[in-house]
């Protein structure tokens, strides 16, 4: 229970950085895209290959397994505050 209310703020700030991540990769596509010439599909292709780009992927590949495995820590915690009550129950019944 200490770990769920501690990571609280840092699970919130570990979504924030996900969708701030996603934001990233849409305004440099956009600014790669418009800076380039040709039709829009050679325009798509030389926006994907641009360095900018790849590593605004990155950085929302590396947001996001942050944020994947703080959620999966938590709900493991929550999983085990779960088990905990329900043995606890029974063992009042008992």
């Amino acid at each position: 229970m200490h770990f769920l209310a501690e990571s609280d703020s840092h699970y919130a700030m570990a979504k924030t950085d996900v969708l701030r991540a996603e934001i990233m990769c849409k305004r440099v596509r956009a600014r790669v895209f418009i800076g380039r010439e040709g039709s829009i599909e050679a325009r798509k292709a030389e926006a994907e290959c641009h360095q900018d780009v790849i590593e605004a992927d990155e950085a929302l590949c590396t947001a996001t397994l942050e944020f994947e495995s703080l959620r999966a820590k938590r709900q493991r915690a929550e999983l085990l505050i779960e088990v905990f009550r329900t043995v606890e129950a029974s063992r009042r019944k008992g």
